[in-house]
């Protein structure tokens, strides 16, 4: 039996004698160390004995087919869509064609001391604004001659 148990699990069983180890297991003589062995050659009888249900569909409980869809809808709709992106164009050009910004003040000076006193006002301007932001950084500047002294970097 020891022969035939090895040559199964191996694969190189015939039927026959596959047929004689299920006979045997499922007999009253099996062996003490073949015991373990006895519900693997029972699940095959028991498979054996079961009915098959050829009725069985397993493809019943999924969704039934869906219909087509209407095509037709689907075109009016794109068509719509597409004249609705064609009027607001429509809509937006019309408007930007309608405003006709002509201005040709540029913010230039005919005489040159009159331009002289304008951009050194503009450049005043800028100093001082660049001044006050110099003030706020006061403040860093201590703080980095006091890490130099400690750190010792200079």
């Amino acid at each position: 039996m020891n022969e035939l148990l090895h040559k199964y699990w191996e694969g190189q069983s015939s039927l026959e004698e596959e047929q004689k180890l299920v006979a045997y297991f499922n007999s009253d003589a099996v062996a003490p160390e073949h015991e373990m062995y006895r519900s693997v050659f029972n699940t095959f009888d028991e498979e054996s004995a079961m009915i098959e249900d050829l009725n069985f569909d397993a493809f019943a409980k999924l969704a039934p087919e869906e219909k087509p869809k209407d095509h037709s809808k689907i075109r009016v709709l794109k068509g719509l869509g597409i004249a609705a992106g064609f009027a607001a164009l429509l809509a937006v050009g019309s408007t930007y064609m309608g405003t006709n910004n002509t201005s040709t003040d540029l913010g230039t000076y005919e005489d040159p001391k009159e331009a002289y006193h304008a951009t050194v006002e503009a450049l005043q301007l800028v100093s001082t604004k660049f001044n006050n932001g110099r003030k706020n950084l006061k403040p860093l500047t201590e703080i980095n001659n006091k890490t130099e002294k400690v750190f010792k970097t200079k």
